[in-house]
């Protein structure tokens, strides 16, 4: 059962976003300390299912049960996103799922990230 308690610190429209995940899924571009992630809202449920297939295929059946139980606990905690791409001092790293606390995130934007034009800007 998810939490009723809002995480701390977390933007009440970010976390609305989170939220509406299960209906519809927002692109969404998220400042953190460490860089920034783009990618697509999920549920945490979505989330958990992609974890627990994981540690399915690798013989962790155990591990799998014991997440998909601490799932609920975190639900207002982390957002989830699917197709993820996350640049770091320069180099960019692709994840299919990925989670990140809420409170981490700094600013944020809806829509991912323009590759930069290598079209030159037109003259006035």
């Amino acid at each position: 059962m998810p939490s009723s308690v809002p995480a701390t610190g977390v933007d009440a429209i970010l976390r609305h976003i989170d939220t509406e995940a299960g209906s519809v899924s927002i692109e969404v571009t998220l400042y953190l300390p460490w860089g920034v992630a783009t990618g697509i809202t999920v549920t945490s449920t979505y989330f958990g299912h992609y974890i627990a297939n994981f540690f399915g295929k690798n013989d962790a059946q155990d591990v799998a049960g014991r997440i998909a139980a601490l799932e609920a606990e975190q639900d207002s905690v982390f957002v989830h996103l699917r197709k993820a791409r996350c640049y770091v001092a320069g180099t960019t790293v692709e994840h299919d799922s990925l989670r990140i606390r809420l409170s981490d995130v700094s600013a944020w934007t809806v829509t991912g990230i323009k590759e930069p034009s290598t079209q030159p800007d037109p003259l006035p």
